[in-house]
């Protein structure tokens, strides 16, 4: 697993450093942030959460380009991003209408037991896109938040779990490279020099 990891990582991340992508002015600010290593480097912590953002927006059906979404949200929060970009294929043509029920499903029931308010907007029925099937569209989108906030919370014991058993998969902290760790020993003494003149 690891080995598959790290060649997708090395052939993306290579494709990201190109002369083309860095000159491309459209992206040139994207690839800047993205040639980030730390966000690469696969440790518990970073990986939970990019499993976390790539679940929730995983569930968000109707929304186009979720990766990209999802990888915009992963670099804002410094996460690990492969991970949040590969996720979010949960939902995909052959899982969009299971999900989709399923989330109709969970809405109208938080909606029947715990009685909660919708916009009269949205209380609107009509059939779900290619099926026969009728759907309120409250529920919908209702279905359609929980159920990516329980996803994204499922993450988090999932990703621990992961990393107990398979412990050299998965370590606990990022290990940083030896450059680094040189960056950062020289920011308290560059601190002292300065504080000294």
């Amino acid at each position: 697993m690891q080995r598959h990891y790290l060649k997708f990582v090395r052939r993306f991340y290579r494709q990201l450093r190109s002369p083309q992508m860095r000159s491309n002015r459209f992206f040139s600010g994207l690839v800047h942030r993205l040639t980030n290593r730390r966000l690469w480097k696969p440790c518990r912590t970073t990986v939970s959460h990019g499993l976390a953002i790539g679940l929730f927006f995983s569930m968000m059906l109707p929304m186009p380009f979720q990766s990209i979404v999802s990888a915009f949200f992963a670099i804002r929060s410094r996460v690990n991003v492969p991970f949040a970009m590969l996720v979010v294929w949960i939902s995909n043509p052959l899982t969009n209408i299971p999900l989709a029920l399923m989330q109709v499903r969970l809405g109208q029931y938080v909606r029947q037991w715990f009685d909660v308010p919708v916009p009269s907007f949205l209380d609107v029925t009509g059939i779900f896109p290619y099926t026969s099937i009728e759907c309120n569209a409250a529920n919908f989108v209702l279905g359609m938040l929980l159920s990516g906030v329980l996803a994204s919370m499922l993450a988090y014991p999932l990703v621990h779990l992961i990393s107990l058993i398979l412990p050299h998969h998965l370590p606990s902290k990022r290990e940083d490279s030896s450059r680094e760790q040189r960056q950062r020993g020289l920011k308290p003494a560059l601190r002292a020099k300065n504080m000294e003149g």
